[in-house]
């Protein structure tokens, strides 16, 4: 009888991977929203007219940004017993890369930087970030064997990501990550919550009782429910909204 499948085994990079999203399993909340991009895309405009090359993702990470900074008792991290409330909000940026764990480029202090900043930065750090990737994964191939077990695995990533600095160092004290379709959910992983965004595309909708056609981007708050409930999320994407509306 003919194979119908071909089992390989997972080498220890995608071991220690898989170890680590059993590890972190927050509650999730979900909150969603379909934002006006009219106006940001008039902004996106005058910034590359200026030499700026800002996307509607750069504009993401800093609306973001100030409506946590805006919101300092949203702006925090919950790690077992434990509430930090940092003081300056550093964004996680999910960038592609070569496995089903997308490396992380993180943004500190992005509530103090400028769209340009953060756009100049994005393009400066993303291949950096995705070589750390890869560094990481070849070492994890190469040493991981060492710890064959995955009970143990998974207890040397609990006393690892028990420690708020680390989690800040991987994944920022908020995520912001973008998806080629309409919307997407995730889980929140390493810190408060993450925003996912889907592309911009063109809606019909009613304005004052008038038929119109406007750019439209879907925007979902996937959140950890031990730290925010439903009302903190909600609250989160009001001010994502203005500062992207507005």
């Amino acid at each position: 009888m003919s194979a119908t499948a071909v089992t390989e085994s997972l080498d220890y990079a995608e071991r220690w991977l898989r170890d680590g999203l059993q590890v972190l399993h927050p509650a999730l909340s979900v909150v969603q929203i379909s934002v006006d991009m009219t106006r940001a895309i008039e902004r996106l405009d005058r910034l590359r007219h200026e030499g700026i090359r800002a996307t509607s993702t750069h504009l993401l990470v800093k609306a973001v940004a100030d409506a946590l900074a805006a919101n300092p008792n949203l702006h925090q991290l919950t790690v077992g017993s434990r509430r930090q409330r940092p003081v300056t909000v550093d964004i996680g940026l999910s960038v592609s890369g070569e496995t089903f764990v997308a490396p992380v480029l993180v943004i500190e202090s992005a509530d103090r930087k400028t769209v340009g900043q953060i756009a100049a930065e994005t393009i400066e750090r993303a291949p950096e970030a995705r070589h750390a990737d890869r560094r990481m994964l070849s070492a994890l191939r190469t040493w991981g064997w060492l710890v064959p077990f995955g009970v143990v695995r998974r207890a040397i990533l609990r006393l690892l990501f028990a420690s708020p600095g680390f989690r800040r160092k991987g994944a920022g004290t908020f995520q912001v990550t973008t998806v080629p379709g309409d919307w997407a959910l995730t889980a929140t992983f390493a810190s408060a919550g993450v925003l996912v965004a889907g592309r911009i595309l063109d809606r019909v909708v009613a304005i004052n009782g008038q038929v119109a056609v406007r750019a439209r981007m879907t925007l979902t708050v996937c959140g950890d429910h031990g730290t925010w409930d439903g009302r903190a999320a909600g609250r989160c994407l009001s001010a994502v909204t203005a500062g992207l509306e507005d």
